[in-house]
């Protein structure tokens, strides 16, 4: 298993299944956006809407991802953060998701941080920035 800097279980539900039983793929990306951002910002002091009351939000760019093996209903997920590359305007996230720490998806989203009424892109708050490299640091320490 990949060194994780957050992770955060998922329980497969009906909904998250397609017509084969096993979880419809485009769901793998769905959970690791829904904790890419807001639960690990959220962690780590980040209030998401202060951002955008500072008129800063986050799109994604890019997705990126391979699927090793399926999940089905009831299975429990677990989504790991294993990286994080921050530049001036850009933060892609590498994760990997395991059920019962056999690898079942793998991959990357980039996000493009804008101005929330133009959507043309803006420097990622240095504030958000120190806090992950904190963050980051604070892992490597541990490890």
């Amino acid at each position: 298993m990949k060194e994780s800097i957050f992770s955060v279980p998922v329980k497969v539900r009906y909904y998250d299944t397609d017509l084969s039983r096993a979880v419809f793929f485009t769901n793998y990306i769905k959970w690791f956006d829904s904790i890419a951002l807001p639960d690990f910002t959220d962690a780590l002091g980040i209030d998401w809407r202060s951002l955008l009351d500072q008129n800063v939000d986050a799109v994604i760019a890019h997705v990126s991802f391979d699927y090793k093996a399926p999940c089905y209903l009831d299975d429990v997920v677990d989504i790991h953060i294993t990286g994080v590359d921050i530049g001036k305007t850009s933060m892609t996230i590498y994760g990997a998701l395991y059920k019962e720490k056999a690898l079942v998806a793998e991959g990357k989203l980039v996000y493009v941080f804008v101005d929330y009424t133009t959507r043309k892109p803006e420097p990622i708050p240095r504030f958000f920035k120190e806090k992950i490299n904190a963050h980051i640091r604070d892992i490597e320490k541990e490890g």
